[in-house]
C-alpha cells in the first residue's frame, strides 16, 4: 500500500510540476496581468469555512485574486486549462482542498518552492475550485488546515 501511495504521489507531483506543452489557455488568462488587488482589511469578508455539505465557501473576489496570482506566477509553466481537464479531475476528485493547498504552498512555484503566501496559495485553490464548477459565495476561504481538509473535491469528478 505504501508503495502504491508513493508511486501515485510521484506521478501527481510530476504532472503538477511539468510545464504545459499543449492545450488551450483559459480565455480569461489572455488579459494583461495587473497588480493583484486586495480589499482593504475593513472591507474584507470574514473568513468562511466549508459549508455543511463539505463544499467550499469562497468569494468571487478571492478567486479573482487567485487568478491574478496564477497569471503572475504560474503561467511560465502552466495553462489554467490543465487544472480543469479530465486528468486533473481524475487525480484530485478523491482528495481535499487541503491537499491541493498544501501541495501549492510547499511545492510551487517550481523555481521558488514555498515562496507563496498562505493567502496566495488559498487564492489559487479558490481559482481552481471555480474552474471546476464550485460556485463562489460571499465569504473568504480560510487557510485553516481543518477547514480546507473538510472540503471534498469529489464533485469535480468526471461524468
Amino acid at each position: 500500500m505504501n508503495k502504491l501511495k508513493r508511486i501515485l504521489g510521484i506521478g501527481l507531483l510530476a504532472s503538477v510540476h511539468a510545464c504545459a506543452s499543449s492545450g488551450a489557455a483559459d480565455p480569461a488568462d489572455a488579459a494583461d496581468v495587473g497588480a493583484m488587488a486586495r480589499p482593504a482589511e475593513a472591507d474584507a469578508p470574514a473568513p468562511a469555512a466549508a459549508s455543511p455539505d463539505g463544499t467550499a465557501t469562497f468569494s468571487s473576489a478571492q478567486a479573482d485574486r487567485g487568478r491574478d496570482t496564477f497569471r503572475a506566477t504560474c503561467t511560465e509553466c502552466h495553462y489554467s486549462s490543465e487544472f480543469a481537464d479530465s486528468q486533473f479531475k481524475f487525480k484530485w476528485s478523491r482528495r481535499s482542498a487541503g491537499s491541493l493547498y498544501r501541495l501549492i504552498q510547499t511545492s510551487m512555484p517550481e523555481t521558488a518552492p514555498g515562496s507563496l503566501s498562505a493567502e496566495q496559495a488559498v487564492g489559487l485553490v479558490t481559482y481552481i475550485l471555480r474552474m471546476n464548477g464550485f460556485e463562489p459565495g460571499t465569504g473568504e476561504l480560510s487557510t485553516d488546515r481543518a477547514v480546507l481538509d473538510a472540503i471534498s473535491l469529489a464533485s469535480m469528478r468526471n461524468d
